[in-house]
Parts: C-alpha cells; sequence; structure tokens
C-alpha cells in the first residue's frame, strides 16, 4: 500500500481522485458530504491560513485509502462538525445515517473526555486504556490516529507552546495507540516530528554524530538496491519491489539510548524486498546469503516463528564492501502491508494474515473485524470491558473494576478521603456516593472534618479493598 499522504489545494478534486479508485464508493454521497462539511465549517481557517475544510478532506483522503469503508470516510469529512459547528449528531444521523453519526459522535466524545487530561499526572498506560475503553468500534480511533498525523504534519503553523503540547501528546499517546491499532507507517512519521520538537539539541546531535557517514550511507543503499534489483531480474523474480530508507532521528535515538554507543545502531540503512509469495522469500534469502556476508546473531526469521503482534518477516543483516551494514528485510507483499497497517490493511482482513498466534486478547479482538458472519466487515469491539477510567479534578485518569461506585472511587485515591467522604460530584452534579460510575466521569470528593465511616457503606461499594478497609475500620469504632 503505497499512501498518498500530498496536500492538494483544490480539496475536493483531491479526494475525488482518491475515492475513483474505490469502485464500492458512492461518489454521490461522498460529495453530499463534503459540502454539508464545507457549508458547516464556511469562513473557518486553520492557523496556515487554510480553509478549515482542508482537514477533514485530507483525513478522508488517508481514510479511504486504508479500505476501512465507505462511512468512515464519511466520518472523518464530518469528524469536527459537532465540535466547531452548529451542526448536531440528529442532523448527521438524519443525512448520512445512524452508522456515521455514531462513529462522529464517537470522536466528539473522545475529545471531549481528553481535553482535560494532565498527561503528566498520571499514569500513561492508563490514558492509553482509556483511550480503548471509550470507543466500540476501531475506525473511531483509526481515525483520531489520521487526524493527528495530519495535524502534526502542518505544526509548524502552531504557537510553539501548542507545538510541545502536542509533541507530548503524540509520544505519551498518540504514537502506541498507532502501534496498538495497526498504523505502524503512522506511528514513526509523528514519533519523529514529535522528538525533533521536543528534543532540538538530541535531535540535532544525532544528525551531526551521523553527518560523515551520510554521504557513503546513501551511497551503499542506492547501490546495494541496484545489485539486488538485478539479482532478482537475473533470477526471474520479476514482480517483486525493493524500497529502502535511512533510519529515522528517534529511532536512531531510541537505539542509541539502549545500546549506549552509535555503532551497535546496525539497521541505519535498512532495504526491503517484497515479493508475490513465500517460496521468492526464502529464494531471495538465499540468493542474498549467497552473495554477501552477513551476521549470523543479526538473523531473524519472524515468518517462521512471527512476533506476538502478528509482524511476519525474514531478517538479516549484510555487509557491503566490507565496512557498511545493510539491514535487510524480506517479505511479502501482503506481510508488508499488514506490519505497516496492522487490521486496517485490505489485505488484512481480505487474506485473514496473521489471524492465529497474535497472543494478546485485545489484539484478537481487533481482527475480528476482518468479516463477520456473510462476509460482512465487523468493526465493532469490546476492548478492556472489565473495567472503567474516570478523571479527577486534577486531571489524573483512575481506573476502577466495572461496577464501582463513587465510594469506591473515593477509597482508590486515599482511604483518608473515602472515610471523610460526605458526598460526591459526579461530572459537576451532586450526586449519591453509592451511584455506579461510568467511563469518562469526572469524580470529585467532598470531605467533612470528621470520619463517616458506618456499616452501611459496606453495601455501597464493589471493590474487595474498599469493604475490607470499611469492615475493620467499623469493627475497630464500634
Amino acid at each position: 500500500m503505497a499512501l498518498d499522504l500530498s496536500f492538494n489545494e483544490n480539496y475536493w478534486n483531491d479526494l475525488e481522485n482518491t475515492i475513483s479508485q474505490k469502485p464500492d464508493f458512492d461518489k454521490i454521497i461522498i460529495k453530499k458530504a463534503y459540502d454539508f462539511m464545507s457549508k458547516a465549517h464556511q469562513a473557518q481557517l486553520r492557523y496556515s491560513g487554510e480553509l478549515y475544510e482542508s482537514h477533514p478532506t485530507w483525513i478522508a483522503k488517508v481514510v479511504a485509502q486504508l479500505n476501512i469503508g465507505q462511512e468512515a470516510v464519511l466520518a472523518a469529512l464530518l469528524h469536527d462538525c459537532i465540535e466547531d459547528t452548529k451542526i448536531t449528531v440528529d442532523e448527521i444521523a438524519l443525512e448520512f445515517g445512524d452508522e456515521v453519526a455514531l462513529l462522529v459522535s464517537g470522536l466528539t466524545e473522545i475529545k471531549s473526555k481528553t481535553d482535560g487530561i494532565k498527561i503528566n499526572q498520571t499514569n500513561i498506560e492508563v490514558i492509553r486504556k482509556f483511550f480503548f475503553s471509550s470507543i466500540n468500534d476501531v475506525r473511531v480511533l483509526i481515525i483520531r490516529v489520521v487526524d493527528k498525523l495530519h495535524n502534526c504534519l502542518t505544526i509548524q503553523y502552531l504557537p510553539k507552546d501548542r507545538q510541545i503540547k502536542y509533541a507530548q501528546d503524540v509520544m505519551k499517546i498518540y504514537g502506541p495507540i498507532a502501534e496498538y491499532v495497526g498504523l505502524h507507517y503512522f506511528k514513526k512519521i509523528i514519533e519523529d516530528i514529535a522528538f525533533q520538537i521536543l528534543y532540538p539539541v538530541e535531535a540535532n546531535h544525532i544528525k551531526m554524530m551521523f553527518e560523515e557517514e551520510s554521504r557513503d550511507e546513501i551511497k551503499a543503499l542506492n547501490l546495494v538496491k541496484k545489485e539486488l534489483e538485478n539479482m532478482l531480474a537475473i533470477n526471474n523474480i520479476n514482480n517483486a519491489t525493493v524500497e529502502g530508507r535511512i533510519k529515522s532521528l528517534y529511532s536512531t535515538y531510541i537505539k542509541i539510548k539502549n545500546k549506549g554507543d552509535k555503532y551497535q545502531v546496525r539497521d541505519r540503512i535498512a532495504i526491503r524486498v517484497l515479493t508475490d509469495n513465500l517460496v521468492e522469500c526464502y529464494t531471495v534469502l538465499g540468493l542474498v546469503h549467497a552473495r554477501y556476508q552477513y551476521s549470523f546473531e543479526d538473523f531473524k526469521d519472524y515468518i517462521a516463528t512471527p512476533k506476538i503482534n502478528g509482524y511476519r518477516s525474514i531478517q538479516t543483516t549484510i555487509s557491503w564492501k566490507n565496512k557498511i551494514l545493510v539491514e535487510l528485510q524480506i517479505k511479502t507483499k501482503e506481510m508488508h502491508e499488514f506490519n505497516e497497517f496492522g487490521p486496517a490493511s485490505h489485505i488484512a482482513y481480505k487474506t485473514g494474515s496473521g489471524k492465529t498466534g497474535v497472543g494478546m486478547e485485545w489484539v484478537k479482538d481487533l481482527y475480528k473485524w476482518q468479516t463477520g458472519d456473510n462476509n460482512i466487515k465487523n468493526y465493532r469491539v469490546k476492548l478492556l470491558t472489565n473495567y472503567i477510567y474516570v478523571f479527577t479534578p486534577k486531571g489524573d485518569t483512575i481506573q476502577l473494576p466495572k461496577g464501582s461506585t463513587a465510594l469506591d472511587f473515593a477509597f482508590r485515591i486515599h482511604t483518608g478521603i473515602g472515610e471523610r467522604c460526605k458526598g460526591i460530584k459526579i461530572n459537576n452534579q451532586i450526586c449519591k456516593i453509592g451511584d455506579e460510575l461510568k467511563t469518562g466521569d469526572l469524580v470529585e470528593v467532598l470531605l467533612s472534618k470528621k470520619i463517616n465511616i458506618n456499616k452501611n457503606w459496606l453495601d455501597l461499594v464493589t471493590t474487595p479493598a474498599a469493604k475490607d478497609y470499611i469492615r475493620k475500620a467499623v469493627k475497630f469504632v464500634n
């Protein structure tokens, strides 16, 4: 999948060119959504000075290429209408159907729920889990990641403080989420941009560190690539493609940070050979190892033994001209499609690649969107359903078992808070301390000056820790 991430000032024509390649898309309804969105955002501008419509149109173009359905393209076009215009979800449902309205509503909800999160004050993994527990349609997260991608690619127009905040969110939340839903290609792009904003000194140091080698690296990349192309042609492997890159700044930084020595970065130059089938993968491997010296310790066959996230490829490191190391990845085009774009990949859900041996239950849930009965695509997921995620007034995210009450929350914050609880506010409304909480609630504990615990509280909590504490406290008081 060669994604087109280019920018075009003729917004509709750019999107139209993409959807014209999708015979199952209804161009009339997509144009209707485009016009609807354009009118709703009329006169709104981005920081770049462009019309606001450029943003949702670009997102829709990329989402269309991910092959996750026409409804996702419509939702991408309309995703900011509820938040930024006077359009309501009911109007979207009336014009474009309930499924599109639910996607747009989900995108609006996840944005509103996360506005108050202070990512430096809470456990990052809890925030990531909150994102997954907040949605029941994985397309919401995919559109959200593409939204962040476009904002990263145009981040230079934001004020510096906004750039820093955005980069922090990318590094701690959206980069990992992109990886979780299989959008590894996007993860690399947004993390590299964020790294240069947050760590300009380190980024510049990496650039300077490899400045002397860069000319040799580019030369080696081009020449090895040419040698491999000739090798494939001579051996009648005609449909294979050869692609190459120099390792990104952030990936290089992480490798050096882990290894402590720039010479341990053995995959600065990387080339991938994409074949039509499995037999060709191993044929290419044999040809490469017969021609080049290779490192036995760096050889990995992730086709025979896939990684836990479903990644499949043969990896080997060859020595070119006895001094420059080149990492070579050999895989089928289907494997590459899955590795880069995960379950969002058209080939992944058409062929079912990576369906087995994944090992993580939530990833298995994601694969369930492949197809349902009668080949109906199913994007519904239920992830992390055993927990809820609520917020404190300070912006911390708290994980609680599903079914927890406001009083459970108070004891989860601190036993001293729980025992002096005299009331609760949920989403700024006075509520009962035994009311059940749901993901996204903002919860505030109202405190008395004295301990209020009584035995009736045992019926108002569900978590074992809170029940045990109340039992002991009541026994002690009596």
